[in-house]
């Protein structure tokens, strides 16, 4: 039996390792380090940021996992605040295109807390405006505290990085903080843009394994031809009027949809369980779902064939943004009904009205309150399965009474 050691979470390259949810996001440069020198690119990793609850312990942790492995060219600064880190980290992405540089890319991931976020968002802009490197990438990964338990205030990033620009991949759980971290620089070299990560707290906190090696295969990269050519991006720091618009336009007619062909291409939102004869869908994204699914099993419907035999079809979106309407829009077909399950503000189903208004299947779409008006679903805090379970046993105990447990 081999003994593991601490440092296996950073230096394994095959079977399971055992980790915290910031171990994971750590691991993320060690990963495409890796990942790009097996495919013959010598690529190096900056990690800046502030750190602050939950990512409270994440500048540390990068520390170890540079020690861990130190035949890797990973840097990390922990900047004195947010907007030095993200200015550096756009930087990071500048560098490729000088040519004294040593790397055929550089991977930058800033960090900090939804607070940060806000106070960064200028800095953040310009790195977005910016670009990213087709051989680099940039990831910010931001922090959530819904429920406030270590936060001055609570906090959700989804509005702020919609407004950036930036395509959202939400893990729910430790395993999928690295995969998704992958697909977010992956996702930035092909799109020119600053991919993000939303991070909650449970998923930051938590523990769980991950089997190496997490992607098989290279993620696959949709491309578009613009005046006959392949599009690449081209970061540049000439913040000029008119260069600015241009790249404005570029986000709107090439770089999102980019973003949300990566996402259908690379499978990154799912449909878990699709009967055919469902009548009733189930929507959340990323920690979210999975709290949806711990609802339903205390409700009774414990597993994937319960669920499947009660009609009821579920979709997982791993990358809420850029919203994919034609997976929607299959995902409706021969519903009567979809709860969309989601914390805070209801972005996601007012996204799911919107692309179901002019369907031909239009079923009815419930979020934070039901038909007649009657709230279901709180506005406040962490969403979990305490507080899911009544809201779907009141969508389904009119057709599934017989299935459902017991009330607590």
């Amino acid at each position: 039996m081999t003994t593991y050691q601490l440092e296996d979470r950073y230096r394994a390259t095959s079977g399971t390792i055992f980790t915290t949810g910031i171990g994971a996001l750590a691991r993320i440069p060690v990963e495409q380090l890796r990942r790009d020198r097996a495919a013959g690119r010598n690529t190096a990793a900056f990690v800046s940021g502030y750190p602050g609850s939950p990512l409270g312990g994440i500048g540390g942790e990068v520390e170890r996992a540079r020690r861990s492995v130190p035949d890797l060219p990973i840097v990390h600064l922990q900047s004195v605040n947010e907007e030095i880190g993200a200015s550096a980290v756009m930087g990071s992405q500048l560098a490729a295109t000088r040519p004294d540089c040593t790397y055929d890319g550089i991977v930058g991931l800033w960090y900090g807390k939804a607070p940060g976020l806000d106070r960064a968002t200028d800095a953040l802009r310009h790195g977005v405006f910016a670009g990213s490197s087709a051989t680099g990438g940039a990831v910010a990964v931001v922090g959530d505290d819904p429920s406030a338990k270590s936060s001055t205030m609570p906090s959700s990033s989804d509005a702020a990085l919609v407004d950036l620009h930036m395509p959202v991949l939400y893990p729910a759980d430790v395993a999928e903080c690295l995969e998704l971290g992958l697909h977010a620089i992956a996702m930035s070299r092909a799109t020119g843009l600053w991919s993000s990560m939303k991070i909650v707290t449970p998923v930051a906190d938590g523990t769980g394994t991950i089997d190496l090696p997490v992607l098989e295969d290279e993620p696959v990269l949709p491309a578009v031809l613009v005046d006959g050519h392949p599009w690449r991006p081209h970061p540049s720091a000439q913040f000029l009027g008119p260069r600015m618009v241009a790249v404005e336009k570029e986000f709107h007619e090439i770089r999102l949809d980019l973003a949300r062909r990566y996402g259908i291409v690379n499978h990154l939102n799912r449909i878990t369980v699709d009967p055919p004869d469902a009548w009733i869908g189930m929507v959340a994204t990323g920690y979210t779902f999975a709290q949806l699914r711990e609802a339903l099993r205390r409700l009774g419907l414990g597993d994937d064939r319960a669920v499947h035999a009660a009609g009821i079809r579920l979709l997982h979106l791993r990358q809420p943004v850029p919203f994919d309407g034609e997976q929607m829009e299959r995902f409706a077909r021969g519903l009567s009904e979809i709860v969309v399950v989601e914390e805070k503000n209801p972005t996601l189903e007012r996204l799911v009205r919107d692309c179901l208004y002019d369907a031909d299947d239009r079923p009815r779409v419930v979020g934070k309150f039901d038909p007649d008006g009657h709230r279901i679903l709180p506005s406040h805090g962490l969403l979990d399965a305490d507080t899911i379970a009544p809201a779907l046993r009141s969508r389904l105990e009119a057709r599934l009474a017989h299935r459902l447990a017991p009330p607590p």
